[in-house]
């Protein structure tokens, strides 16, 4: 649950704005983003699983979905790990049920992974009711405020994407504070 006291009307980080409004959009987009976040931690805990496993089985359904194979090296790019951590990774995936390796029809010392019929469950289990209030509040939007809004959070996220690129040099070596994946 997420405290609203957190994220009020004062404009902490905008003070010298006379209208508000601004800000408490911001500030409820702050508050969804932070329930957002404490729902997907205790989905995984729930799970028993880390956000990299999760966003390993998420990745591995979507292309399941697709019929698009998936190596190793695929997966360890995807989630920028390297190939020793996608090892440990695969070998968890594979004992809890969530994944299974495929010999590689193309090659057939290789292996591919497809997410399983289990993993597929656990994870709808899990999420098909939050995503089902999720679309249904976004489909009472008109089709203008969807235009709109999806205008304004491209907007944002390119805001997000250039503050990263101008981290100071000094800075990117500092302890990174892990960010859960994004469902």
């Amino acid at each position: 649950m997420v405290d609203a006291r957190t994220y009020d009307e004062s404009g902490y980080w905008y003070p010298d704005r006379a209208a508000k409004s601004g800000v408490e959009l911001l500030n409820a987009m702050r508050r969804y983003r932070s329930a957002e976040v404490a729902m997907r931690q205790r989905t995984r805990d729930t799970m028993h699983m880390g956000a990299t496993d999760m966003a390993a089985v998420r990745f591995l359904l979507q292309a399941r979905q697709r019929g698009t194979a998936v190596k190793p090296t695929g997966l360890a790019a995807h989630l920028g790990i390297t190939t020793a951590s996608t090892t440990a990774l695969v070998k968890r995936l594979v004992a809890a049920g969530h994944v299974e390796r495929q010999t590689d029809p193309d090659d057939g010392r290789g292996f591919l992974l497809v997410a399983t019929d289990s993993g597929d469950e656990t994870v709808r289990s899990n999420l098909t009711a939050v995503h089902a209030r999720m679309i249904a509040a976004a489909d009472r939007l008109s089709p203008t405020t969807i235009a709109e809004m999806s205008a304004f959070f491209a907007e944002m996220t390119a805001a997000m994407d250039d503050a990263a690129a101008v981290v100071p040099d000094d800075a990117r070596g500092a302890v990174a504070v892990a960010v859960p994946a994004h469902h």
